[in-house]
């Protein structure tokens, strides 16, 4: 039956054919950019970007490069090799202009990306331009793979430099020309196998300038390259989803980010014990060290929902660590697991020469008084030497549990690498460490406020917006000392922190990634430049060492100064004023050290003559107390530093006099005591260095000759000590931690280069020869003032080159003057620096060998540095003929 027409009929039609083109319409401007049809299903992560035609498109509104980024950086050079197939500039920038190009990233043998791009050519005289490439310094062959004629591009030695297609309006280009034929093979092929299309193919990305579609394997590879044995890194990305989007945010905030639409979260343990909680923002900044190098956050808003899911969890987890602490504990195990909150932290230190790999694990806990006495009976039980089990530091709780990866057993794997477990509380965290030292380290730097939340660039990270998951790596602190094991490329960006953090969602994951530079900026007139800041004349007095009265925690300095009389002065900063402090028993002996000795929560002034030590207290009314000590020898003092303190955390201060007696100073008001009671030392070489481990201290001495001695705090030699060496040496042994096995190894080398590693039982475990370029070459150790740190220093007649710990060379200066004076001057893991006095002037180095400053430091004697955190400013103290000077130079 024909069907009646209306008058409706015409409008209804045409509505319908409105109604139709628009949802094609919508449904076309609501999908992704980028040439997904085009890319190879193997593809680890595909971008888009209509930004990356030109260099200067690449600087964006925010103080970070875009350019610099790694992925961006990898898909932006790809593009010189259209430069191979034609010279004509203009043909390649009409090409590019205004384009949304497509990268896909490829997975290569070794550890390299390949990439391939697709660039839409929009007409005839576009496709012309490339069918044939047009320089006469390149050889081009063809070939058919699949009917398809790809042509590839040679030098003239005939070494490959690209292949290509056109296919579907698109010149598809790459390096690889397998990565060509995986564009035509799977393009004839079902793509239903495509995670990263099915997924995100249909994302509207039109509003964003650069997109980036990912395996969470690009991050992890790009960003943190060569981090495969960083066991809670790679755990820890896990947590993220698998299939991740990416997509530049518009702003003019200095902060460079990436947001995300969401995809599926992984079937986690973590998942699960933040199922239905609500994201949080980080808050207690006081609590993370400014050590930190990498640091890990796991939290939800609700601890009872939290604990319910956490212990669900744990009855169902495996772990060997855990057997054995139920075999010491039986049921008494659980309740180190009820008291769990609902915020888990993990601290990756910066690595020094002394700690490597050092971790903090800070677990929230609501009661800690309550496994107080279950802490104690797990330490006592699981260790065979009962007094190493338990101890204090400045008034905390120490524990020591040789169970291995405990941690990993109560809290899962992203808490791998504790082989042995040294915990504190520090509430509201249960601080867990791999390392008795760095735990010891942690707590002084909390106990000074040497934290976060005291830094400028970090005060107020994580506070911008609520996750459950995050990540903040610091890449300054992540490369020091040594060699680079992360992506070189990432420090091309003067940035502060990355952070990559992640929202829970019912079933989704949002996933954002943000690049934060500096606070302040600074600029090219001013950085790195070096300024005469004050200038005084002095005529008095004796004065071989240029001393400072330090404020660590404001990173200020004022020199000190003694005329004939043996008065002490502390000069003001604008050097106008000489304030009296003290009238001493003799001039000053090196330089001056600054530690809470009295454990009365300020810093004490620490001077020494050849006659007495002196703890100088300055209230805040100016009132100096004294307290001064002799030595009973009789002999002039020549050198004192500082040592790790007693069981209530005080610094202690190891005397040496001329006659090689060493003495330890403990207590203001109480006299230096003999360690060397029973025992003869020649030629001590300094410093000497305290070696502690729960319930264990000793002191490292070292001899010229070679004998080396740990010996107890009573004064006796430890068991398999002395050794000789049988070798002369100009630098003391220090120790280093061994990140296998969380325990402390004895290092030196000797003047010849033979770098020698001893175990605390007198074992030697390894001897090696370092590289001696010339005849006139020597080895030595060197310390910072603090003796926080230490390298080695290999020096010729014209040559001086720093190495690292393992006798890796980190670089070397040439045309130094004989007896060059080398000093190092340790402010932090990413601020390390080198002074070197060649003549009657310095120059200051990083520990990479940059330079630092535009010019050398006149001084006849060795400088003196401070560091101002809180400005990125170094200050240097110098003195030629009758006068003192200070200088300046802005480091970032």
């Amino acid at each position: 039956m024909p069907i009646k027409k209306t008058k409706y009929t015409i409008p209804i039609a045409s509505t319908l054919i409105l109604a139709i083109a628009l949802y094609f319409i919508f449904k076309g401007t609501n999908k992704s950019q980028a040439a997904w049809d085009l890319v190879p299903a193997d593809a680890i992560a595909v971008l888009n970007s209509d930004l990356l035609h030109d260099s200067t498109t690449l600087r964006t509104p925010a103080d970070v490069e875009l350019g610099d980024l790694p992925f961006i950086k990898q898909a932006y050079s790809s593009l010189d090799l259209l430069r191979w197939i034609t010279p004509d500039e203009p043909v390649i920038e009409k090409t590019l202009y205004k384009k949304n190009i497509t990268f896909s990233f490829h997975s290569r043998p070794g550890s390299d990306l390949g990439v391939v791009f697709y660039i839409p050519l929009e007409s005839e005289s576009e496709i012309k331009w490339w069918i044939k490439p047009n320089r006469s310094d390149i050889r081009v062959l063809n070939h058919v793979f699949q009917d398809i004629i790809i042509i590839d591009v040679n030098d003239i030695k005939s070494k490959p430099i690209c292949s290509y297609i056109i296919k579907n309006d698109h010149l598809i280009v790459s390096s690889h020309g397998d990565l060509i034929e995986a564009v035509i093979r799977n393009s004839n092929e079902s793509r239903n196998t495509f995670t990263l299309k099915n997924l995100f193919q249909g994302t509207n990305d039109r509003n964003y300038r650069v997109n980036l579609y990912a395996k969470r394997t690009l991050l992890q590879d790009l960003i943190f390259k060569k981090s495969e044995g960083q066991t809670s890194l790679s755990e820890f990305f896990a947590l993220f989803p698998f299939y991740q989007d990416f997509h530049l945010k518009n702003s003019t905030s200095p902060t460079l980010s990436f947001e995300a639409f969401g995809s599926q979260k992984e079937d986690n343990y973590v998942a699960k014990w933040l199922n239905g909680q609500n994201s949080t923002v980080f808050k207690n900044h006081q609590h993370v060290s400014q050590q930190t190098a990498l640091f890990f956050r796991i939290a939800g808003d609700n601890d009872d929902a939290f604990q319910k899911e956490f212990e669900a969890w744990h009855a169902t987890f495996p772990s060997t660590a855990w057997e054995k602490v139920g075999y010491h504990l039986g049921k008494e195990k659980d309740k180190l697991l009820a008291n769990v909150g609902a915020e888990l932290l993990l601290c990756q230190l910066a690595e020094t020469n002394s700690v490597s790999e050092g971790k903090l694990a800070l677990i929230r806990y609501k009661n800690y008084e309550s496994i107080r006495p279950v802490l104690t009976k797990l330490a006592k039980l699981s260790t065979e030497e009962s007094n190493a089990a338990v101890d204090t530091y400045q008034g905390y709780d120490l524990y020591s549990i040789p169970i291995s990866e405990l941690p990993a057993s109560m809290f899962g794997p992203v808490f791998e690498g504790f082989p042995r477990t040294y915990i504190s509380f520090v509430a509201p965290y249960l601080v867990f460490s791999n390392s008795s030292q760095a735990l010891r380290d942690y707590i002084s730097d909390y106990e000074n406020n040497l934290t976060w939340q005291q830094s400028s660039e970090m005060d107020s990270i994580l506070t911008q917006h609520k996750h459950h998951v995050s990540l903040v790596a610091n890449p300054q602190k992540i490369t020091a000392p040594a060699t680079n094991t992360w992506y070189s490329g990432i420090f091309n960006l003067d940035i502060e922190s990355i952070q990559y953090e992640c929202r829970l969602e019912n079933k989704n994951a949002i996933t954002q990634l943000s690049f934060i530079p500096r606070s302040r900026p600074t600029s090219p007139k001013v950085l790195n430049r070096t300024f005469l800041a004050n200038e005084m004349k002095w005529n008095e007095g004796i004065n071989n060492y240029i001393t400072l009265d330090r404020n660590s925690l404001r990173g200020t300095g004022q020199l000190l100064l003694t005329g004939q009389d043996n008065i002490l002065y502390k000069v003001s900063p604008d050097f106008k004023r000489n304030n009296y402090l003290y009238t001493l028993d003799g001039p000053l002996i090196g330089s001056s050290l600054q530690e809470d000795f009295l454990n009365i929560g300020r810093q004490q002034l620490i001077v020494s003559t050849p006659r007495s030590i002196y703890a100088l207290d300055v209230d805040r009314a100016g009132v100096v107390t004294p307290f001064q000590a002799s030595i009973s020898s009789g002999s002039p003092i020549r050198a004192i530093n500082r040592i790790e303190g007693t069981t209530e955390g005080a610094s202690r201060f190891a005397v040496v006099d001329m006659a090689d007696n060493v003495f330890l100073w403990e207590r203001a008001g109480s006299s230096p005591r003999k360690i060397n009671r029973f025992r003869t030392f020649t030629d001590v070489l300094t410093p000497v260095l305290s070696l502690n481990q729960l319930g264990s201290r000793s002191f490292l001495i070292t001899q010229q000759n070679g004998l080396v001695y740990l010996m107890k705090e009573e004064g006796t030699v430890k068991n398999g000590f002395p050794i000789d060496l049988k070798t002369r040496f100009s630098g003391a042994f220090s120790w280093s931690q061994n990140a296998a096995t969380g325990q402390p190894e004895l290092i030196g080398v000797s003047e010849m280069g033979e770098l020698i590693t001893v175990s605390t039982t007198g074992t030697i475990l390894e001897r090696k020869q370092l590289l001696r370029p010339a005849a006139s070459t020597r080895f030595r150790t060197v310390f910072d003032q603090n003796t926080r740190d230490w390298l080695l220093v290999r020096s010729s007649d014209t040559k001086v080159a720093l190495l690292d710990k393992t006798g890796q060379e980190l670089f070397e200066l040439a045309n130094v003057l004989p007896n060059a004076y080398l000093q190092y001057h340790y402010f932090g893991p990413d601020n390390r620096i080198i002074s070197i006095k060649s003549g009657n002037y310095t120059s200051l180095f990083d520990t990479r060998g940059k330079k630092l400053g535009d010019q050398p430091i006149p001084s006849d004697l060795p400088v003196q540095l401070t560091y101002q955190a809180s400005y990125n400013k170094l200050f240097i103290f110098g003195k030629t003929s009758d006068s003192y000077q200070s200088w300046s130079i802005k480091l970032r």
